[in-house]
């Protein structure tokens, strides 16, 4: 072989080494590029994860804070309908003020600091007052509703609101009080407006994104000035993070009687 052509099969030799050395560069860097979103979609999805335990959690805490309020009160909390959530029940004259059903967890009337704007509950309570005791509903005002005379240890205590849950399991369902919807399952659509299922004797809903990106943390089919909420068996969806829990009225009176001494 001439050094000429020796010389030539070198240089293609080269050529070909660089090529082969540029493909497998562009290999690394495509499949670098696929483990770092990997990685970063493996990390969203765990905060957001994350995220909805904390609002799990925190609908929990205050499920349970709601109950040992109503045992020792025989009443349950008034809404904070303050703009900003000052964290207080809102009283007129010493009462739940007519009319508030909706509004904000009353944070710091039980004993709880206001969380962060993330956690921050959204709160609505059954009321059907009644000029005859004997027959109110109004389950956010302490009322003697069994008889029992001022010297009376069962005077304006839990069986008071018990009759209270139980006069309200008697009135029919109405949109213009506390109630719930469907789960998107057994229970029907997720639609306030065509399946309302049942009146709720309460309900906390802890929005956490925005999901649908219209500017509110609410998520359908909760809104700010709506008594309807989803029932807490519906699934976590694509456009709704938010977590609730509720109870209806004959709930509520079962897990209060079994709670009796």
């Amino acid at each position: 072989m001439t050094g000429a052509r020796l010389q030539l099969l070198q240089r293609r030799g080269r050529k070909s080494q660089a090529g082969l050395s540029m493909i497998e560069l562009s290999v690394a860097l495509v499949v670098a590029g696929l483990l770092s979103w990997a990685s970063f979609s493996a990390y969203e999805t765990i905060s957001q994860q994350q995220q909805i335990e904390r609002g799990r959690a925190q609908a929990q805490q205050l499920q349970s804070i709601l109950r040992a309020f109503a045992l020792r009160n025989g009443r349950l909390p008034c809404p904070d309908v303050s703009a900003v959530a000052t964290g207080y029940e809102s009283f007129t004259a010493g009462a739940c003020s007519s009319g508030n059903q909706l509004g904000w967890f009353p944070y710091v009337s039980l004993g709880l600091e206001i969380p962060t704007q993330e956690l921050r509950a959204r709160y609505a309570v059954f009321r059907a007052s009644n000029a005859n005791v004997l027959l109110d509903a109004d389950l956010a005002v302490s009322k003697e509703r069994t008889g029992d005379s001022v010297s009376e240890a069962n005077y304006l205590d839990v069986t008071d609101l018990i009759a209270a849950l139980v006069n309200a399991s008697a009135l029919p369902l109405s949109t213009a009080r506390a109630y719930l919807t469907g789960d998107g399952g057994a229970a029907g659509a997720i639609d306030c407006v065509s399946n309302a299922v049942m009146s709720a004797a309460y309900w906390v809903v802890v929005p956490l994104q925005d999901r649908d990106n219209d500017g509110s943390r609410l998520d359908p089919p909760h809104t700010m000035t709506s008594l309807c909420a989803a029932s807490p068996s519906a699934p976590l969806r694509f456009a709704s993070d938010d977590v609730v829990v509720a109870e209806s009225p004959a709930q509520l009176a079962g897990w209060l009687r079994a709670s009796l001494p």
